[in-house]
């Protein structure tokens, strides 16, 4: 049993420094040929996606693994998205530190377990955290509780001594809609616990929405969204829904 444990010690002490080795790989060779989305998020693939680095300012992977296998590839323009809202928000929150779920692989098409993120406009993002004390916190993805996807939050979104920060996650909603918009882009749908819905639009930043409010779904889906929100984008010319 001690060699047992000892052996895995050594192994997720050599494995650690090669996923992130093989991450940054990925990042190196990523080029800045135009991404081309092909079909839809449930039925699609994408052409020349590019990867999110492991980190970056205001921003951090959910696995240095999940990375390095390749499962957060995006529409370059989406990573954009991504990369511009976190740095912005980070710097009005004092520096928060957001954590970027799964995306997709590198020409996507069929991501289990997901039921969609097969065109590169799809992304999870963890939703942003406060202790009870009121300090800002990120959510602890490791293999055990299924690197974060595995976490449960109650009705109210606490879990422990943290809850979920309403009113960054609005704002994050926000901003990620106006960086958006400066690269021909609009949040298609967001996808959260339908019980959280009122939580974020009961707040500063959530009264401010406007439309995209009302692309929040308020029906539950296969999977109960609570530590993690979905981001569906789409050509802001498009017809409202066309890419699902």
């Amino acid at each position: 049993m001690k060699r047992l444990a000892i052996s895995a010690v050594v192994l997720a002490v050599t494995a650690f420094p090669a996923a992130l080795a093989w991450a940054w790989l990925r990042v190196l060779a990523d080029g800045d040929t135009p991404s081309r989305a092909i079909g839809t998020i449930a039925r699609g693939s994408v052409e020349h996606a590019h990867v999110i680095p492991p980190w970056g300012p205001g921003y951090v992977t959910y696995s240095f693994l999940g990375s390095a296998l390749g499962r957060q590839y995006v529409h370059g323009r989406v990573r954009d998205v991504l990369l511009a809202t976190f740095a912005t928000r980070s710097r009005s929150e004092g520096g928060r530190t957001f954590v970027v779920g799964e995306t997709g692989w590198p020409r996507g098409g069929r991501f289990r377990p997901h039921r969609s993120h097969q065109n590169g406009m799809a992304v999870d993002v963890f939703v942003p955290l406060r202790t009870r004390a009121g300090a800002a916190a990120s959510l602890g993805a490791w293999p055990w509780n299924a690197f974060g996807y595995g976490l449960e939050f109650d009705a109210r979104g606490e879990r422990g001594d943290q809850r979920i920060d309403f009113e960054s996650l609005a704002a994050l909603l926000l901003e990620a809609e106006d960086q958006s918009a400066r690269r021909g882009l609009r949040i298609a749908r967001v996808i959260l616990a339908p019980e959280y819905v009122p939580l974020v639009l009961d707040t500063p930043s959530g009264r401010r929405l406007g439309a995209l409010g009302s692309r929040i779904t308020r029906r539950p889906v296969w999977v109960r969204h609570d530590e993690h929100v979905h981001l569906e984008f789409e050509e802001a010319g498009a017809a409202p829904g066309a890419g699902r």
